[in-house]
C-alpha cells in the first residue's frame, strides 16, 4: 500500500478497450501499487485536471492495474481520448473498499447498472481467482442497451463460477435477453438466509433495492451501496462528497445500509 505524498505516479497505457459508445477501458502499466477490490484513484492528466474513478482490475494482477472511464466532462473526454503509449497520471490508493471478511463463506449478490459494473469488476476478478472465498456469487446486471453493457465478452467466463443475469431498457430485434429495468431480474434468483448483497448504480436503484430486499431477505449489516458518484478530490477536502458527518473518498465509497440508512444526504 502506498504512503501518499500526494504527487501522481506517472502510468503508461499498455492497453485501451471501447466498453461501450461512452466508455473506455485501459490497462496502465504501474509498479509497486497494491489494492482493495472496492478502492480508487485520481487519474490525471498534465494541463486538463484529475478525476477519481473506480480500479476494475484484481490485486492479484502486479504491475499493472485497469480503470474505466466515462466520457462526461473535459478531463474524463481527455482521457477517453489517450491512447496505447500514453502517460496518465495515478495517485492513490483511496477509499475503504470491500472488507472481504464479510463475504468469506457467503453467498454473495452483486447488483450493477448504468455503469456500476465498472467498480464491481475488480470484486468479480478477485473472486474468480480465489473461488473458496465464496459459497456462491449472482450478479445481476442492467444497461441502458446490448451495447451499453459493460465487459458483456467476459460473461460467458464468468457463468463458470457465477450465475449472471443481464437487462436492457431498450434494444433491436437481435437482443434475446431480459427486457426492462434491472428490478426485472429481482425474481429470478433465491435469495438464501445470511446472503451479503452489494449495489453500485444510479440512485434510483438504490431506492427500489431497499424497498425490495432491506430488513427482510437482506439484512441492513449485509446490505452495501457504492456511493462514489459524488466523489471529486478524493481526499476530503473539496466538500463535494459529504454526506452529514461522512466523506464518500474518506469512509466509502462503500457503505454497510446499517451506517447510511438515516442519513439522507447519502442515497
Amino acid at each position: 500500500m502506498r504512503t501518499h505524498n500526494y504527487i501522481p505516479i506517472e502510468a503508461k497505457i499498455i492497453e485501451r478497450t471501447s466498453l461501450s459508445p461512452d466508455v473506455v477501458g485501459f490497462k496502465l502499466k504501474i509498479n509497486n501499487f497494491s489494492f482493495h477490490p472496492g478502492q480508487f484513484v485520481m487519474a490525471s492528466v498534465v494541463g486538463f485536471g484529475e478525476v477519481p474513478v473506480g480500479i476494475t482490475s484484481s490485486p492479484a494482477e502486479k504491475g499493472t492495474i485497469e480503470i474505466a472511464v466515462r466520457a462526461a466532462g473535459m478531463v474524463t473526454k481527455k482521457i477517453c481520448g489517450l491512447e496505447v503509449g500514453d502517460p496518465v497520471g495515478v495517485n492513490g490508493p483511496f477509499g475503504n473498499g470491500f472488507d472481504l471478511s464479510k463475504i468469506k463463506g457467503r453467498d454473495v449478490i452483486l447488483i450493477s447498472g448504468g455503469i456500476g459494473m465498472m467498480p464491481l469488476r475488480s470484486l468479480v476478478k478477485h473472486i474468480e481467482k480465489n473461488k473458496k472465498l465464496v459459497r456462491s456469487l449472482t450478479i445481476l446486471n442492467g444497461g441502458r442497451s446490448p451495447e451499453h453493457l459493460l465487459y458483456k465478452d467476459e460473461y460467458k467466463k464468468w457463468e463458470k463460477f457465477a450465475q449472471v443475469e443481464n437487462t436492457v431498457d431498450t434494444c433491436n430485434k437481435d437482443w434475446e435477453g431480459c427486457i426492462g429495468m434491472v428490478t426485472k431480474l429481482y425474481d429470478r434468483i433465491k435469495v438464501k438466509p445470511g446472503s451479503v448483497m452489494i449495489v453500485c448504480g444510479p440512485p434510483v436503484m438504490y431506492k427500489s433495492v431497499i424497498t425490495r430486499f432491506a430488513g427482510k431477505s437482506i439484512a441492513d449489516k449485509d446490505l452495501y451501496f457504492m456511493l462514489e458518484r459524488n466523489m471529486k478530490c478524493g481526499i476530503g477536502k473539496c466538500q463535494h462528497c459529504t454526506c452529514g458527518k461522512l466523506y464518500t473518498c474518506l469512509d466509502g465509497p462503500v457503505f454497510s445500509y446499517d451506517q447510511i440508512k438515516y442519513n439522507k444526504e447519502a442515497l
